[in-house]
């Protein structure tokens, strides 16, 4: 990754005194940017957001849980300085092949599900990311669906 995830990496480094050497963030700064956008996205960030975020890097991202809170700063940067979602997307799609970008958008699915409760303003975000993924309005559909039931919200509404 280039570009916005160095610039995110460097400003934390250097505001820090912490060593963080061993800490290979690129791939945890990138999915955790969109987990943290999905969650904020009703400004209404709840505990169980940030619970659920922090499941979803320890078990994609193999995060250690002592680097969590570095992670978890960076990410936070990334949210005050309200990144181009357009531009940070189109830096992992050429690093991600479609199942895995169909994958991406399930976890910020439950990261929206965590609160039993998925807002406009969150199915607007993942749908504005899953297009910026390039993935179908069917896969889009069947994944809300999937995880939807997952957490046992209604499906009526589709």
């Amino acid at each position: 990754m280039s570009g916005i995830l160095d610039n995110l990496r460097n400003k934390i480094i250097n505001d820090t005194e912490e060593d963080i050497s061993h800490v290979d963030i690129d791939d945890k700064i990138a999915l955790g940017v969109l987990l943290w956008a999905v969650a904020s996205s009703d400004n209404k960030f709840l505990d169980i957001e940030k619970e659920k975020i922090k499941e979803i890097l320890i078990r994609h991202s193999k995060i250690k849980t002592e680097d969590i809170p570095f992670v978890l700063r960076v990410i936070k940067e990334a949210d005050k300085e309200r990144i181009d979602l357009y531009a940070f997307t189109s830096e992992l799609v050429g690093s991600l092949t479609y199942p895995q970008r169909v994958l991406v958008l399930e976890e910020l699915f439950r990261v929206a599900c965590a609160d039993r409760d998925i807002s406009e303003e969150e199915i607007e975000l993942l749908r504005k990311i899953s297009n910026l993924f390039h993935i179908s309005h069917r896969d889009f559909i069947n994944t809300k669906i999937k995880i939807k039931k997952e957490f046992g919200i209604d499906t009526f509404d589709l």
